[in-house]
């Protein structure tokens, strides 16, 4: 009988803080921040042209700490050395 009545009332508090959820996210709805995001000019074949000043030096780059799935569902991007 006890352990029924705590279950019930453990429950009850748990379905009240799960409706004060509910309803304190209905009334303030996300947004999101337009001031973080930049448009970018893409080249009419879709293209992005980058120009990387003030390196006199090779650039070496790794990805050898990269988790080996963090690009399975991404297509390879082409890319081209113009000097």
């Amino acid at each position: 009988m006890k352990t029924d009545l705590y279950t019930k009332i453990v429950l009850t508090i748990i379905a009240v803080a799960l409706t004060v959820n509910l309803l304190k996210g209905s009334a303030t709805p996300a947004q999101a921040d337009g001031k973080h995001y930049v448009s970018v000019p893409l080249n009419p074949d879709g293209s992005l042209n980058v120009t990387i000043k003030n390196s006199q030096d090779v650039m070496k780059v790794s990805i050898s700490d990269i988790d080996p799935y963090a690009f399975r569902n991404v297509t390879p991007l082409e890319v081209k050395v113009r000097n």
